[in-house]
C-alpha cells in the first residue's frame, strides 16, 4: 500500500508531538530529559526520571540557565506519569482548634456595682471546635465551620427581694453559658513559595445558638439563638506534607432580641427592647493542627 505525501507528513508531525519531550539545562550546568508542566515568573514545574523513579518537581527560575520544550525526540518519562501541576495542591482540610476567648460586649450600666465584677469575669472563657473546606483552586475553598463557646461563673450567698411577697431570700447566684456556631465558610489561601507557610481566612456566615443553665436563688435555664457572622484570620505552619499547625485569630459577632425562659414549673418568651440587646461577640485566640491531603 502507497501512502501519500500528505499522510506521511501528518504521521511524522504527529508522531514527533507525541512522543517528544523538554530540555532543561540548570544553572550549575545539569541536563534534564522532562517534560515541563508549568511555567510561572518564578518557578517552572516539571516531571523528570531519576533512578527508574518518576518525580514530580519544580526549579526557581534563577536556577535554571536554559530550557527548551519539544527539544527530545525520545522522552524519558511516560505520558500516563506527567502530573497536572495545576492540581499540585492541597485540596482538602480538615482541622480541630481550641483556645481563648473574651466576649467584647461592655458590662451593662444597668447591672449593680456589687455583681460588675461578676459580670466582667464570665466573659473570659475557652472554645473548641473544627472545620472542613474543599478548594476547588490553589487560593478559593468552600466547607463548613463549627465551634463551641464555654464560660461559667458562680457567686454564693446573694439575696433577693421577692418582688410579690416582699420577702428577701438568700441562696446562689450562678451561670453557665454554652454558645455554638454552625454555617458554611469561603475560605481563602496564600502560600509561600516553598508552599511551607500558608495564611489563611475564613469568611462565614451561619446559626448561632445559646444556652444557659443558671441560678438566681432558684434554677432555670434560658435559651435563644439568632444569625452569626464568622471571620478569621491565621497561618499555619507546615509540619511534613500532609500535617500544619495553625495559629489563628477569629471574631463571632451576633446579638440576641429574646430569651425563651424554663424553670421547670412555667415557660414564657422574654423580648428584649431595643437599648437592651444581648450582645454575644466574642474575640478567639486559637491554636490547631489541620490534615490536607
Amino acid at each position: 500500500m502507497r501512502l501519500s505525501a500528505v499522510t506521511i507528513l501528518f504521521l511524522v508531525l504527529f508522531n514527533n508531538t507525541a512522543k517528544t519531550q523538554d530540555l532543561i539545562i540548570t544553572a550549575k550546568g545539569d541536563s534534564l530529559n522532562c517534560k515541563i508542566t508549568k511555567i510561572k515568573s518564578d518557578y517552572i514545574h516539571f516531571t523528570f526520571k531519576y533512578e527508574n523513579e518518576i518525580r514530580n518537581t519544580l526549579l526557581p527560575v534563577e536556577q535554571i540557565k536554559f530550557y527548551q520544550k519539544d527539544f527530545y525526540s525520545n522522552p524519558e518519562v511516560p505520558i500516563d506519569k506527567i502530573k497536572n501541576v495545576d492540581c499540585n495542591y492541597h485540596k482538602l482540610r480538615l482541622g480541630g482548634y481550641g483556645g481563648w476567648s473574651n466576649m467584647t460586649a461592655k458590662v451593662s450600666e444597668n447591672v449593680p456595682a456589687d455583681f460588675k465584677q461578676y459580670v466582667k469575669e464570665l466573659k473570659s472563657g475557652y472554645h473548641f471546635g473544627g472545620d472542613f473546606s474543599y478548594f476547588t483552586s490553589e487560593n478559593i475553598g468552600f466547607g463548613i465551620k463549627y465551634s463551641m463557646f464555654r464560660t461559667g461563673n458562680e457567686l454564693n450567698n446573694i439575696y433577693a427581694v421577692d418582688t410579690v411577697t416582699g420577702q428577701v431570700r438568700t441562696g446562689k447566684l450562678k451561670d453557665d453559658i454554652t454558645i455554638q456556631y454552625f454555617g458554611p465558610i469561603l475560605c481563602t489561601k496564600i502560600s509561600s513559595a516553598n508552599k511551607k507557610t500558608h495564611f489563611i481566612s475564613d469568611f462565614s456566615l451561619g446559626y448561632l445558638s445559646y444556652k444557659n443553665n443558671a441560678t438566681v436563688i432558684e434554677n432555670f435555664t434560658l435559651t435563644s439563638g439568632t444569625l452569626g457572622l464568622f471571620l478569621d484570620l491565621g497561618v499555619d505552619f507546615a509540619i511534613d506534607n500532609n500535617l500544619s499547625l495553625g495559629l489563628f485569630f477569629s471574631y463571632t459577632l451576633g446579638t440576641l432580641n429574646q430569651y425563651n425562659y424554663n424553670d421547670g414549673k412555667q415557660s414564657k418568651t422574654i423580648k428584649l427592647d431595643a437599648n437592651n440587646l444581648e450582645s454575644i461577640s466574642r474575640i478567639d485566640l486559637s491554636v490547631g493542627l489541620r490534615w490536607n491531603k
